[in-house]
């Protein structure tokens, strides 16, 4: 007999490779617009990138109703909603010094030390202390890119604010990147160390493992 007080299950998000490949087009679309300076292009883009935020999160004729509306008022009025144009940076470098620090809080484990136990499940102390002191700087990096977006903002024009910021937003994180890459083989020169190849995927393993374990936190009815 099925039980009277169970509650109704939640819609879960929606996993489909369709709909990343949707959302890798529409942010590549974005980039070359804001690159070209077609705002109104964009703007429409920015809100079909929102409705397919609403979409993957379970609400999928929802996310495409409000994706599509939205895109039509600001291909409409594009003239009046550039602001929207702010919007995707300034997003995205907060969610990524989030995603860093969230790893930081006391009883977690450091995002770059999981990834370095991808590759070294035995991970030493003096290794361990040095993914945490990088995963600290990685959180700074995307904290001070979006608090040099959002103090450029009313200083330079939106073209210009969005050339710059765009260009800081991939020239810093790839040095970064690959700078330490090229610095851990000093650092500890006794250690072996798996190619880009290798590192690359353990940390969208690592990212999506991290993501999952959020996501079921968040959806348990008894936290």
């Amino acid at each position: 007999m099925p039980e009277l007080n169970s509650s109704p299950r939640r819609a879960g998000p929606v996993r489909h490779p369709g709909l990343i490949a949707i959302w890798l087009v529409l942010v590549t679309a974005y980039l070359i617009s804001s690159a070209l300076g077609q705002r109104a292009v964009a703007t429409a883009t920015v809100s079909l990138m929102t409705g397919g935020l609403l979409a993957v999160s379970g609400r999928l004729f929802a996310g495409l109703a409000t994706g599509l509306a939205l895109a039509a008022l600001c291909w409409y009025f594009s003239s009046s909603m550039q602001f929207l144009v702010y919007a995707p940076p300034l997003m995205a470098f907060a969610f990524m010094a989030s995603f860093f620090h969230r790893t930081l809080r006391p009883g977690s484990v450091a995002l770059i030390t999981q990834v370095a136990r991808k590759e070294h499940p035995e991970l030493p102390a003096d290794m361990e202390r040095y993914t945490r002191l990088l995963t600290w700087i990685w959180a700074m990096t995307f904290l001070s890119l979006f608090g040099a977006a959002l103090l450029l903002a009313p200083l330079l024009a939106v073209d210009t604010w969005s050339r710059i910021v765009h260009g800081l937003g991939y020239l810093i994180p790839a040095t970064l990147f690959l700078g330490e890459y090229a610095f851990r083989h000093y650092r500890f020169p006794d250690r072996a160390h798996g190619s880009l190849w290798v590192l690359i995927p353990n940390i969208v393993r690592v990212s999506q493992e991290i993501a999952m374990s959020h996501h079921q936190r968040n959806s348990d009815p008894g936290r």
